[in-house]
């Protein structure tokens, strides 16, 4: 994985994929996921800049969707709940 460390980006489309970013700061930029290859942040600023999911990782935001919109919306919730670190304890049942 390439790193890119103390930079700053300002206005730029930057695709995440394959790079580990360390103490960057992104000012008015398009963070760009396509769920080929990893990435991880670390230490970075993040000022309105948005993020763009695309390829595989537009298809797993799409899936998603249509479980919440389909009646999953328990399912998605506690995937969402995992994320924030909020997932269920140690021996706690689960749905």
């Amino acid at each position: 994985m390439q790193t890119i460390e103390n930079q700053t980006f300002t206005g730029k489309r930057i695709p995440l994929d394959g790079t580990q970013f360390v103490n960057c700061t992104f000012e008015k930029c398009v963070l760009v996921f396509r769920g080929e290859d990893g990435t991880a942040m670390q230490g970075c600023q993040i000022h309105e800049t948005g993020f763009v999911f695309e390829g595989s990782a537009a298809k797993t935001i799409e899936l998603l969707a249509a479980m919440h919109q389909g009646g999953f919306q328990e399912m998605v919730e506690a995937t969402i709940a995992t994320i924030r670190g909020e997932g269920p304890q140690e021996g706690a049942a689960q749905a």
